[in-house]
């Protein structure tokens, strides 16, 4: 695993736990606590970050020559 491959892996580590692990849960207890619109953003995010995630860890692998596996 390269330095770059590791410190992207880090980050999207870093963001995943903000992201399901703040945001989502925040923002669908106000949804129904009924302060706010439906979570719209929280569910396009949660859905969208492991598909950006997959998509640039194979961009790297593939500009460093490497099997993605």
């Amino acid at each position: 695993m390269s330095k770059s491959e590791k410190n992207w892996r880090r980050f999207y580590l870093i963001l995943m736990i903000f992201i399901y692990g703040i945001f989502v849960p925040v923002t669908v207890f106000e949804w129904l606590a009924g302060s706010e619109g439906f979570p719209l953003t929280a569910i396009v995010v949660g859905f969208a970050l492991p598909l950006m995630r997959k998509n640039h860890l194979t961009a790297i692998w593939e500009k460093e020559g490497k099997q993605s596996s």
